[in-house]
């Protein structure tokens, strides 16, 4: 449908659905048609005089003037809000940053201690290789031990050889 008169244009004012026609009278001050769009509204919901209907044109475009000079206002502050911006985008750089060393300090802490049971396993693995290829003291004094209860006689001959095998299987 060409929208080229006012007859037209209340023609497609009616075939619009209510929720339509109240968010156009809403933002009246918006539309092309303010005076043709409020008539729709009050045929559809309420009937009013043409004074009321001015009135209430008036009105919207008071509104539509503030608002306008609300807009021109934030148009000359617009530096003002680039500033603004600048200032929360490095606000949040720098709470990034914060966390970021925060985090890094935990990843640094946890590594060394990471670090420091590796030390300690690998010691305690190096020690227990040195003690699987050099018998220690103490398993060869039990062994000696061994032998004088056997040569005192406390012990037979098969007990010594049970737990000699026993002791050489711990080295």
């Amino acid at each position: 449908m060409e929208i080229k008169s006012e007859k037209s244009i209340k023609e497609y004012l009616k075939t619009l659905p209510d929720d339509t026609i109240i968010k156009y009278y809403l933002d009246v001050e918006f539309s092309p048609f303010p005076i043709l769009v409020i008539e729709e509204y009050t045929r559809r919901f309420k009937r009013k005089t043409k004074n009321e209907i001015l009135k209430d044109l008036k009105f919207h475009a008071h509104l539509a003037r503030r608002k306008t000079r609300e807009l021109s206002n934030m148009a000359k502050k617009h530096t003002l809000v680039n500033e603004m911006t600048k200032q929360k985008s490095e606000e949040i750089i720098r709470q990034a940053k914060k966390k970021g060393v925060s985090i890094g300090g935990k990843i640094i802490k946890k590594s060394s201690n990471i670090g420091n049971k590796l030390k300690k396993g690998t010691k305690s693995g190096i020690q227990m290789g040195k003690d699987f290829k050099n018998p220690t003291r103490k398993h060869l004094e039990l062994i000696e031990k061994l032998a004088e209860l056997k040569k005192a006689g406390i012990i037979t001959n098969k007990e010594f050889q049970e737990k000699k095998k026993k002791i050489l299987s711990k080295i």
